[in-house]
Order: structure tokens, then sequence, then C-alpha cells
């Protein structure tokens, strides 16, 4: 508790790097929820405590739809609700090791929506801090409030109040591609390691040759381009209608692989039911449910190959860099050099990243 005290003391605004003053009706406690009050940096910025958490961020921005999607899908994909293993696995291969070995590591988990690795990872560390840019931290304190203590707050990476090279483990996981910029996303995950640290990331890939036009000879890429735009609440409509008009097809279809390849360009519907044959149907449904959501509103779906992901993380100066395909595309995962600071600049294949955009040298 005293970790969780000193970090909270030393949160900074975000605008002014000025050490934030806490204004509260009560005391911290347990870490969530907050008492009600708020943040207070001299020049005069302010910071609401709403409900139990810090928010430092807008409500009106690209992850509104993620938010939406937590509230509404708050268990999913949680482990405790499915009873599959699916995030513990997940999280343990991107790490490269049990969680048990977290022990006595400061983590900070980037982008943890509802909290199924949030669930997974109190009590693992040394102190965990959970930030996420979109109010889906509301579904994960629901989730995860009440257990062993650790920080939530609303924030986005780029601009945290967070002090820099404090954590001995940063996760981000499922969230990169989602970014404006994941290099600048990562850059900013780098900062917040403490010499030493201990990088973990996944990303989509990016295809070559004749696989690169299945992402677009889909029926879900014009889709996409069309459900994005509604908004979050019309997305989430039609998403829902979407799944429920595919699911009858798509569940007969996925028992041949050859046929059910050609029925997802038509039926664009994210089917799970081959991987998951043990499982309740309705666990799987709400799967399927939830990722054709997530696919087909995200405002950002970058891709990198691996072999960008490895360059990138090299430019940085980082050691020890693993990159391989797995997962959701790339898992990676990387060291910060002991009593090393990560450059001011990096340039990746031509491309160099200043104030978070590549772009090119020549």
């Amino acid at each position: 508790m005293r970790k969780l005290e000193s970090l909270v003391r030393g949160l900074k605004c975000p605008s002014h790097k000025q050490r934030l003053v806490v204004e509260c009706q009560g005391e911290l406690g347990r870490g969530v929820p907050w008492p009600v009050g708020v943040l207070q940096c001299p020049s005069g910025c302010t910071f609401p405590i709403r409900g139990g958490i810090p928010r430092f961020t807008d409500r009106d921005h690209y992850a509104e739809p993620f938010g939406l999607q937590w509230r509404r899908y708050q268990k999913t994909q949680l482990d405790s609700y499915t009873g599959l293993p699916i995030s513990r696995e997940r999280l343990e291969r991107c790490l490269g090791m049990p969680l048990e070995a977290l022990a006595g590591k400061r983590i900070l988990e980037c982008g943890s929506g509802a909290g199924r690795f949030t669930e997974l990872l109190l009590g693992r560390g040394d102190l965990l801090v959970s930030l996420d840019l979109s109010d889906a931290v509301d579904a994960n304190l629901k989730n995860c409030g009440g257990r062993d203590p650790y920080l939530l707050i609303q924030a986005d990476i780029n601009s945290s109040p967070l002090p820099k090279r404090s954590f001995d483990v940063c996760i981000c996981l499922g969230v990169l591609q989602h970014t404006p910029s994941p290099e600048q996303a990562i850059r900013s995950l780098v900062e917040h390691l403490a010499p030493g640290g201990l990088l973990v990331i996944d990303h989509y890939t990016r295809y070559s040759g004749p696989l690169a036009l299945s992402n677009y000879l889909t029926l879900g890429y014009p889709l996409r381009h069309v459900f994005k735009r509604l908004g979050p609440e019309a997305g989430l409509r039609a998403t829902t209608a979407l799944t429920a008009f595919c699911d009858p097809i798509r569940r007969r279809t996925c028992r041949v692989h050859w046929l059910d390849r050609i029925a997802s360009r038509f039926f664009p519907m994210i089917c799970y039911y081959n991987e998951y044959p043990g499982v309740d149907p309705k666990i799987v449904y709400d799967l399927n449910e939830l990722d054709t959501h997530d696919a087909l509103t995200d405002f950002y779906k970058h891709r990198r190959t691996r072999a960008q992901i490895d360059a990138y993380l090299k430019s940085l100066g980082l050691i020890q860099v693993e990159c391989s395909k797995g997962g959701i595309g790339v898992e990676a995962r990387a060291i910060v050099p002991p009593d090393e600071r990560c450059p001011s600049s990096a340039t990746v294949n031509g491309m160099v990243l200043s104030g978070g955009d590549l772009q090119r040298t020549s």
C-alpha cells in the first residue's frame, strides 16, 4: 500500500508536468475505487475523480466505441467467466514466463479494457497500475475492484500522468493497432519502463503477396468503413444485428473449412465455434459478437510485419528483442538496457519517428 500511495503522490499534470494535488473526501485506501474529489494542478488544470476513477481524458475521442464495447461485453473475455484459460495462456505466452515470475515487479498494464488481463495480474507483482483511454475502466472496476489493491486510471499513454522510468514490466496487448500511431504508443510505453524493464506487446500483422488481398476481398471491408462512422451506439446495434444474421449460416459452414473460408467473405462474422467446441454456445456466441464489433467499428486498424516491429524495437535501443508471429498477428517482447535512456528519435527502414508519426527521411 505504501508504494501505491507513493505512486499517487507522484502523479503529474500531463500538460504542465507539475505534481498533482489530490483533493478527496476520504482516504485512497486500496487504490480503487477512489473517493469523490479532484486532482489539482498548480497551473490550474483540474482532473475529476468520477465513478471512483481519476479521469485524464475527454469522453469524445476515437476510443469511445471501445468503452461502450467493454461496458456491453463486461465479462465476455474473462477467464473467470468463461472457465477457459484463453487470456492466461495468451498473457503467459507473450510474457515468455509464468505469471508467478512477476512477483516483486512493478507492472503497468496499458489498454486494460474490461480487465481480462487485469484479473490475472492482480496480486502477482509488487504494484499494478491499469490504464485505458476509454470508459472501459468502468467495466474494469466492476470486474476487478475489491480484490487486491491496484491503481486504475483513465488516460492516454501518450500523455500519461504516471512517472516515467517507474515500472519493471509494461504490458500492452490487443491495443497498439487501434492507436493513431502505434510507433508513438510503443515509444511512450518504453519511456515508462525503468532500466532493465520488460516490454510486452502484440500487433495486427501485414501480409504480402496474394494473402494481402484477403483483407479487402470480404464484405467486412466496406462494412467497417460504414459502421465506424455510425457512432458508438449505432455501430453496436449494427454489429449485433450482423452477428444475429450471420450466425445461423456460419454455425453450419464452420464444419467444413474450405466452405467456411468462402462463407466468411460474404457473412463477415468472427466465428469461434470450431476453436471452442465443448464450450457453452452462448459464451461462444458472445465472443463472436464481441470480436465482430471490435473488427468492424475500430477507427484505426494498423498492420505491421514482424520485421517492422523487430526493427522498430531495436531502433529504440531495446535489447533481447524477441518477435514472432502468433496470436492476433505479431507478438514481441524486449528489454530496456540497464541505465540507458531511449533516443529522442528513431529511424526504421528509411522512416524517422519524431513527434509521434513515421515520416520518410528522403
